[in-house]
């Protein structure tokens, strides 16, 4: 596994975390940064990786210069991994979290962040989590107004809100949510 773009591109990511995580493909990365670089723009921007899992999606951002990533996850041996990385890399900006990421309004609030706090929010949840939907209502009042909610699913998944856009890649579908 490696990083797919920016200044960290090809460096190879260490595959100590826990062997249930499914880490987004080098494809399906290439193809998001690909279309966010062009329709939104990273370059600045404080985002979310939500059930971050072995760290690549957070680590991609900071490679495109994202301002500062916050990686959540309830795995810890997820997040000694990605401490790990993060400190031989000599990371500055990726706080890495370790919790469920379905409390984030709550993680926000005890670690002293003001609500709204991100630009994206990238949520990559087990594809079995019951409710997969509802992670629309949590995370949408965490993002400032533009700000995207990109959600990683299996293609069958429907949400009820009206998406932004659908991306699908074989068996990964991501579903973006624009906040008005």
């Amino acid at each position: 596994m490696r990083i797919t773009g920016g200044s960290l591109k090809s460096r190879p990511i260490p595959t100590q975390f826990a062997s249930h995580v499914r880490p987004s493909t080098d494809r399906v990365r290439e193809s998001l940064f690909s279309f966010l670089a062009i329709h939104k723009g990273i370059d600045g921007a404080s985002i979310l990786d939500a059930f971050s899992g072995s760290g690549i999606i957070g680590l991609e951002f900071i490679s495109r210069d994202a301002s500062q990533v916050m990686s959540i996850d309830i795995d810890r041996k997820n997040t000694k991994h990605q401490l790990v990385i993060c400190q031989t890399w000599d990371i500055k900006n990726w706080r890495i979290v370790e919790g469920n990421a379905i409390a984030t309004p709550a993680i926000l609030k005890k670690n002293g962040l003001s609500i709204p706090a991100f630009d994206i929010i990238f949520a990559d949840p087990p594809y079995d989590m019951p409710n997969i939907q509802a992670l629309y209502d949590i995370y949408m009042p965490l993002l400032f107004v533009g700000g995207w909610l990109i959600i990683e699913h299996k293609p069958q998944l429907i949400f009820p809100q009206l998406p932004h856009l659908k991306k699908e890649y074989g068996s990964t579908s991501m579903t973006i949510f624009a906040r008005e």
